[in-house]
């Protein structure tokens, strides 16, 4: 395979091979397969093949517009079955209800798509699905499409009884093709929402998997669970340095010293070899510190002050104002908002 430029988050390639079915199986043509800088023919039949979110895209913008169908990511979404989720999804159907099956989606989304952070909202009796971009790279209909479609997809086959989402939440403007929506999925959409997510009733996530066993979701929560950490660990050096400083998180305070002794380098070289990565320590130490800290905020079980000794700030206040240099809001104010 073709060295990859990491410039951003990257995706699995089994996240295209939906798009590159219906694209095929519609026209012959060759020339309407998706192209990617870096990437062969023959990457598509490797499933550890990962290639960078901007990069995809902007070659699915292309394809919808070679191709002339504008619901190319509804069509790849009804497409997504099982064998492209793959590990992800054997775990997630594997456990005893849908809102655990979506929790574990959550967990474990890096492994499919490293730009997406997906949550489930809980708010009296509505639960939303939240799926949201983290890189800042714009996104074309036909991924938010695609996201929502493969979410319900995902939901009529594995769970014992459907039931249509309350309200659909599309990211991108109203399009031409918007009463495809409520005709295919049979709820009402949302479009021009902040993030892609499907509201549904609270007792949705009670109802049981088609395929559920605790055993066996406890044996694929462990596979995956290791290809994580393999894909969390081994990222490059910016990915090894995160990985050592969420170690050090766990036993205290956090050094680029300690960070360097690990790596068995000098702290010059691992400050130069960052710099030439475009980032320094301190700013992996401030982006691992801001996702724990919303990770940790959305479980109601650990307070504040606790959340803020766990980061290694030295008090509350300290953390309080680093979350809002991070976020624009106080801790409480997040917590409020995103507790689940």
């Amino acid at each position: 395979m073709a060295p990859l430029l990491r410039s951003s988050a990257t995706l699995s390639i089994r996240l295209l091979w939906p798009f590159a079915r219906v694209l095929s199986s519609g026209t012959p043509r060759s020339e309407q397969l998706p192209r990617f800088p870096g990437i062969e023919l023959k990457d598509f039949g490797n499933p550890d093949t990962r290639i960078p979110h901007d990069v995809v895209m902007h070659a699915l913008a292309e394809c919808v517009r070679v191709a002339g169908d504008p619901l190319l990511g509804m069509r790849a979404g009804e497409q997504f079955d099982q064998a492209d989720f793959d590990l992800l999804e054997y775990t997630a159907r594997s456990m005893s209800n849908f809102g655990e099956a979506m929790t574990v989606i959550a967990r474990y989304l890096r492994v499919m798509s490293e730009a997406t952070e997906a949550r489930i909202i809980v708010d009296g009796d509505t639960a939303t699905w939240r799926l949201r971009t983290t890189d800042g790279v714009a996104q074309p209909p036909a991924a938010n499409d695609f996201s929502v479609v493969s979410s319900i997809a995902f939901s009529q086959r594995n769970t014992s009884v459907y039931v249509p989402p309350r309200e659909i939440w599309v990211m991108h403007e109203r399009p031409d093709y918007a009463a495809e929506y409520e005709r295919r999925y049979q709820a009402p959409v949302r479009f021009g929402a902040p993030y892609n997510a499907l509201v549904m009733n609270r007792s949705r996530l009670d109802v049981p998997m088609r395929y559920g066993s605790p055993d066996m979701a406890a044996a694929f929560e462990a596979h995956i669970r290791r290809v994580f950490d393999k894909l969390e660990n081994h990222d490059g050096l910016p990915g090894r340095v995160r990985w050592e400083v969420s170690e050090q998180f766990r036993a205290g305070s956090a050094s680029m010293e300690k960070t360097a002794k690990k790596l068995a380098m000098g702290v010059t070289t691992l400050r130069r070899k960052l710099e030439e990565e475009g980032t320094t320590f301190s700013n992996i130490v401030d982006d691992l510190r801001k996702e724990l800290a919303e990770r940790h905020l959305a479980a109601s079980h650990i307070s504040v002050s606790e959340v803020a000794f766990l980061l290694g700030f030295s008090d509350v206040r300290a953390f309080g104002r680093a979350f809002r240099r991070w976020t624009g809001q106080s801790p409480t104010e997040f917590r409020a908002i995103n507790r689940s």
